[in-house]
């Protein structure tokens, strides 16, 4: 995940989302970054910066039509925003990383406040008028600031500026009454209480480090939650049926009857909503400034591939249903949801043999750290530095990346990998300082972050990661190449500033590394002995990767579809009946009855409606380029260069299809996906 930072339109959920700032006297006398805020100057900045953010717009407002210039208007108006932006430097970041709870929590306030404000200033028709004062002579521009120009205005007409003044009220309204919907949504899951009360006997199969942290009855039973943690362990190892069947169940009606009520009711705001914009559906709306353009192209995309994965996935059926009518002596037709994952993983722990504790015996952190920073550096033609610079803890780590050939600074990267109080939980990229052209003809220099939470190193073994957490490792990588060897033009297009459904491609690229029986060996060296993965060892861990990838895939497929079809349909459909439909469509596989899986599914109400086909989407970009890769050799510098140039130094600044284009030279093919998931020749 990318908290990337793209400030292109005017994104007023921009600060909240990434909570990360940059500003010029954020830099030492040394030209680094500092890290020492105080949480009681945080508001008097805010506040100053507001201040000066209204004086600029009104500045903005006050030019004279015939003089206003792509310069003064367009690139005013980004400054504006840029400064308001840069006033509270690392302090944003810091919300994410600081020990210092109080600050933690009073930056966290504060950017509830912006993004209030960021609401009004979006919809402010005098700055509005002044943009379109410019925009509507046609001027001649050149390909990037045409492309500037023209998000600009997709985001003012997404915020409802072309509406009258009694649509515009209104399409704040039901803005504002979807945003209840939206809220009250994830709450009813975050809140959703209906635990599976077991014995000792029904929870045979899980490890005794399972069992113990889970919570006990007064008379001896044990409480299994519907919580990540609880539910996946439990649904893949646990041996008695009836109890997989039974917290399946409850599991699958997470969210209750009323956010199926809500999530219908959302579905009628967001196309009421799109109507009002002139769209003819919420979908196309949300595609206009991404890389798919529109909801036909996203279904034939899906429908594609659906039709060649589905002999796959029916193969896949077949097999595990065999498997376990052989084991049970049974004589099913069929695999319900409460068997699939019991059985595929039955069969991988017999078959397969993996022992991820085993496993990540060989990946001692510092080894794959040193392995990655070499492998990429040779591919891309760049070195990285150990640097004594201001960090925000001491378990930080800094490199300074320089170009191989020229020696030139390129960016400062940072990597804070170990879990502490009140850290961010998950791992991303964070942007703290993009790359782009100052008005003085220099370049300023990126400053990229990993966060992640591996574990530490104790006295006695070094930290040791799990290979899903090398790949994450080498996804977070992918965004951390993509912002700090951007050599854009303009701040909006810096780095990883792409549309939505291309953002991730870069770094599920840089995931396949991650699989190549070489790059295992050079990233491997076991804390005992010093040797490498075995070769016997590598090619089970991929036999296991592809196992059950067609299911996986249609099943990711389905989602996308469930989603494109809600987002696309001209009046709200049931949507626990399109739901079973669509499974038995795509998957054909029963679904438990009286269940509601989609009053969970917090990606249509979060964020991703109508983009959830970009995780799919993105990976078949990501395979077809490393087919390019494959095709010279995974480690040719040439292929990495065109990539780095072509790629990850435009960042926004040419339409992505474009990017893709000049990189493979031709559209993308699927072809390399299905092949990387076990489907030759298809």
């Amino acid at each position: 995940m990318s908290m990337m930072k793209k400030i292109v339109l005017i994104s007023f959920l921009f600060f909240l989302t990434t909570g990360v700032f940059a500003m010029p006297n954020m830099f030492n006398k040394n030209g680094v970054l500092h890290f020492s805020y105080k949480a009681e100057d945080l508001a008097p900045a805010e506040q100053a910066a507001r201040a000066q953010l209204e004086k600029d717009l009104t500045a903005l407002i006050a030019i004279p039509k015939e003089q206003r210039t792509f310069e003064n208007t367009i690139l005013g108006y980004e400054k504006a925003f840029d400064k308001y932006g840069d006033a509270l430097g690392m302090s944003g970041f810091l919300s994410y990383v600081s020990t210092d709870k109080n600050f933690r929590d009073t930056m966290t306030d504060l950017q509830l406040q912006i993004s209030q404000y960021m609401v009004d200033v979006a919809t402010r028709r005098d700055v509005y008028k002044a943009i379109r004062e410019y925009t509507d002579t046609n001027p001649q521009l050149g390909p990037v600031e045409a492309k500037l120009v023209k998000e600009m205005l997709i985001g003012f007409k997404h915020s409802g500026m072309d509406l009258n003044d009694e649509d515009l009220e209104k399409f704040k309204t039901l803005n504002k009454e979807k945003a209840g919907y939206i809220i009250q949504f994830e709450k009813n899951i975050q809140e959703y209480k209906d635990p599976l009360t077991v014995t000792q006997e029904q929870l045979k199969g899980l490890g005794e480090d399972y069992i113990g942290k889970l919570q006990k009855t007064e008379d001896g039973h044990y409480l299994v939650t519907l919580d990540y943690p609880d539910y996946v362990p439990f649904m893949l190892n646990a041996d008695d049926e009836e109890s997989r069947k039974a917290l399946e169940y409850k599991y699958n009606r997470r969210g209750g009857e009323q956010n199926v009520e809500l999530l219908e009711k959302t579905i009628t705001l967001r196309r009421q909503i799109a109507h009002l914009l002139g769209y003819p559906t919420h979908a196309d709306l949300k595609l206009e400034d991404r890389m798919a353009k529109n909801p036909q192209n996203v279904m034939r995309f899906l429908k594609d591939l659906q039709k060649k994965l589905k002999p796959m996935g029916k193969a896949e059926d077949k097999f595990l249903i065999a498997y376990k009518n052989e084991k049970t002596g049974k004589k099913s037709r069929t695999i319900y949801p409460w068997e699939s994952g019991y059985w595929a993983n039955k069969y991988r722990k017999e078959n397969l043999q993996l022992d991820s504790e085993k496993i990540k015996e060989y990946f001692p952190s510092q080894v794959v750290i040193d392995g990655m920073l070499d492998l990429f550096g040779g591919v891309f033609g760049i070195t990285f530095e150990p640097a004594t610079i201001p960090t925000w803890h001491e378990d930080v780590k800094a490199f300074l990346i320089k170009d191989k050939q020229s020696g030139v600074p390129i960016a400062y990267f940072y990597m804070d990998l170990y879990p502490r109080e009140g850290k961010y939980k998950h791992a991303a990229c964070f942007d703290l300082v993009e790359g782009f052209e100052k008005e003085n003809g220099t370049y300023q220099m990126p400053f990229v972050a990993i966060v992640a939470n591996l574990n530490k190193p104790s006295a006695q073994n070094p930290s040791l990661l799990k290979h899903g957490e090398v790949e994450t490792l080498f996804h977070e990588f992918g965004h951390v190449l993509h912002n700090a060897l951007t050599k854009s033009k303009y701040r909006a297009f810096s780095g990883t500033s792409v549309s939505w459904d291309f953002v991730e491609a870069p770094s599920q690229l840089l995931e396949r590394w991650a699989w190549d029986p070489t790059v295992l060996k050079k990233i491997s060296r076991h804390y005992k002995t010093g040797e490498p993965l075995p070769d016997e060892l590598i090619q089970r861990m991929i036999a296991a990767k592809n196992f059950g990838s067609g299911g996986t895939y249609l099943r990711q497929n389905f989602f996308a579809q469930y989603d494109m079809t809600l987002h696309t349909a001209d009046k709200t459909p049931d949507s626990t009946k399109l739901y079973f439909d669509l499974t038995q469509k795509i998957r054909a596989l029963p679904l438990t009855k009286n269940t509601w899986p989609q009053a969970s599914f917090g990606h249509i109400m979060g964020g991703y409606d109508a983009g959830y086909y970009g995780y799919l989407w993105s990976e078949v970009i990501a395979e077809d380029f490393f087919s390019e890769f494959e095709k010279n050799g995974i480690f040719n510098p040439e292929t990495g260069l065109k990539f780095r140039r072509e790629i990850l130094e435009k960042g926004g600044s040419e339409e992505e299809e474009k990017l893709v284009q000049n990189f493979l030279g031709r559209p993308v093919d699927n072809k390399p996906f299905l092949k990387s998931i076990g489907l030759e020749g298809k």
